[in-house]
């Protein structure tokens, strides 16, 4: 089975195009998500939240909370998106139609929702 000029040529053009087409696609795997460990939930004090939408460079919603040590540090930490909490952000989030200017009801109603309840002491005893 032999093969012409014509045909080889042909077929030489035809793999220098798909070899072009592939090294234009971009994969970006779900590796690039910002969050690799997350936790359901904290007891220090939300300073700040971020919430990214799930898109073409992370498969997931992801919601970052900024904390406030005891030493006065700060430390961002990624909410687990199954949580309470972090659901309670995105639906905040959502309601307050992501407008950043109004982030403070957000926080407000999650550190209230955290607060330790005050103990009740009985001063007859």
């Amino acid at each position: 089975m032999a093969f012409s000029l014509k045909h080889l040529i042909l077929l030489l053009v035809a793999a220098v195009a798909v070899c072009i087409k592939l090294n234009d696609a971009q994969y970006i795997p779900s590796a690039r998500c910002l969050c690799h460990n997350t936790v359901r939930r904290t007891s220090e004090i939300i300073t700040d939240f971020q919430i990214i939408q799930r898109g073409p460079s992370c498969d997931t919603t992801e919601v970052i909370v900024t904390i406030e040590n005891s030493n006065n540090s700060t430390v961002e930490l990624c909410l687990n998106t199954q949580g309470l909490l972090a659901k309670a952000f995105i639906k905040c989030w959502n309601r307050i139609k992501k407008d950043d200017s109004k982030k403070v009801t957000c926080l407000n109603k999650s550190n209230m929702r955290r607060a330790p309840a005050a103990r009740v002491t009985d001063i007859h005893a």
